[in-house]
């Protein structure tokens, strides 16, 4: 074994060890979460939700506005740089309309909707998502006297392919912020739904760094929810998440709409990794927290530095032009090219039985006519790889078996399909991390 090789094995070795400290602490945790005690008596008439809307289906927003009615609350609705149908229909359930002459994004729509606020406490809610039966009322009985900001969990409202995409990656984010949230700092405050203290966001939401936050000399229209809820834990109060409050929204009509969905979380959370770094909010939340956050935002670096090691080091490559290959190919009539979509997709797979696209048919024959002698002489240096990487699979197990427990229903169907998004999202994170400068525009709606 050569010194490449050792060097190999030592760095994958670190990985398995840090995959296996985030799988298994985030699985523990979030399946072991306990909210705290919940006040008996709350005070609905002290709340008022912020709905900014723009360009939004009426047929939805009308549900949302039912929703909110039953919950016994007011309601302000700012169109940003939009008017009818969203002003009758807001002043025939009851609410006040704010109009804004033109679009000016969300971040100032929130400004003047909490502007207008008289209430003790703000709901802020997007103009696609219903709430639950007495969804304000269990919100604000965790509202205790240390807690600026109490968020809801989110669903996505099945129907579409692409729904299962949102559904499966908003359970992968409620394990890890389930497993960071006993230390009583949530990692986000959905922007979907959140209650705050008003006296405490509104100074901050009509300032300039929320209106028009800015990196590397450019505008960053991102993460307004990430931001607020920083700033809670940076005043000395604590931010929960109850998780047993389920709001419903809908996911992006296109995929194109999904992948730019992500890319601008994408981009938000590397933003985010940079200013926590700074500002030092990242240490408040605990040392899991911080853990967590540093594994998934050097995770693309890692898998860049094994996908150049393996190619270009180890002189392995996923897809060869085998003479099998290509006789089958010959065989089932067709060109090569063909059925080189289907060659690709049987090598994956192959890669993912193994543990590793590092092995090609040939390494394979090799490995199965010589697998007797395996426990007789020492493990060479492809054993020791395919050892490492079927292990590092074999670390996410507790966390699959969490995701599977926090999962509500179709829970097959929605790891099939969500494992589609999850592929769309790793290339999508890739490209974020090349063009995180890029956060001057909103992307989605």
């Amino acid at each position: 074994m050569n010194h490449v090789e050792a060097y190999y094995l030592l760095f994958t070795s670190l990985t398995l060890l840090l995959s296996l400290v985030y799988f298994g602490a985030n699985a523990y945790l979030s399946l072991n979460l306990k909210l705290p005690p919940r006040r008996r008596e709350v005070e609905l008439d002290q709340v008022t939700a912020v709905i900014p809307v723009y360009n939004e289906d009426p047929e939805t927003f009308s549900k949302v506005l039912r929703s909110l009615r039953k919950q016994g609350v007011r309601f302000i609705v700012v169109g940003d740089g939009c008017d009818e149908p969203y002003r009758r229909m807001t002043t025939e359930m009851g609410g006040e309309f704010v109009h804004l002459e033109r679009r000016s994004g969300k971040r100032e729509a929130l400004a003047h909707g909490v502007k207008n606020v008289r209430t003790k406490f703000t709901l802020l809610l997007d103009s696609d998502t219903l709430l639950p039966e007495d969804g304000v009322r269990n919100l604000l009985s965790l509202m205790s006297e240390d807690v600026g900001g109490v968020g809801a969990n989110v669903k996505i409202l099945k129907g579409t392919t692409i729904s299962y995409f949102s559904e499966l990656i908003e359970r992968l984010k409620e394990a890890t912020m389930r497993s960071v949230s006993g230390s009583g700092y949530a990692v986000l405050l959905n922007g979907k739904c959140s209650l705050y203290r008003t006296e405490l966001i509104r100074p901050f939401i009509q300032s300039r760094e929320f209106r028009n936050p800015t990196f590397m000399g450019r505008s960053a229209l991102v993460g307004d929810d990430k931001q607020l809820t920083n700033f809670v834990i940076s005043k000395g109060y604590r931010a929960l998440v109850d998780f047993d409050t389920v709001v419903v929204t809908t996911p992006p009509e296109t995929l194109r709409k999904f992948a730019l969905q992500l890319l601008r979380w994408a981009r938000a959370n590397y933003y985010f990794f940079l200013r926590e770094l700074r500002d030092g909010t990242m240490f408040k939340r605990g040392p899991l927290y911080v853990y967590n956050f540093i594994y998934t935002s050097l995770l693309p670096f890692i898998l860049i530095a094994f996908s150049f090691v393996d190619t270009y080091i180890l002189g392995s490559v996923i897809v060869d032009t085998n003479l099998s290959d290509y006789d089958v190919a010959l065989l089932n009539g067709g060109h090569f090219l063909l059925h080189f979509p289907f060659i690709l997709a049987k090598r994956l797979v192959f890669a993912f039985l193994i543990g590793s696209p590092l092995i090609n048919v040939h390494s394979m024959i090799h490995l199965a006519t010589g697998i007797h002698h395996v426990f007789s002489i020492p493990l060479r240096f492809r054993y020791s790889v395919i050892l490492l990487h079927v292990s590092s699979y074999l670390t996410s197990v507790p966390f699959i078996y969490s995701l599977w427990r926090i999962l509500r229903d179709e829970k097959v169907k929605t790891l099939v399909l969500g494992s589609f998004g999850l592929f769309i999202q790793m290339f999508v994170v890739i490209y974020a991390l090349l063009t995180v400068w890029k956060l001057d525009k909103w992307l989605t709606r």
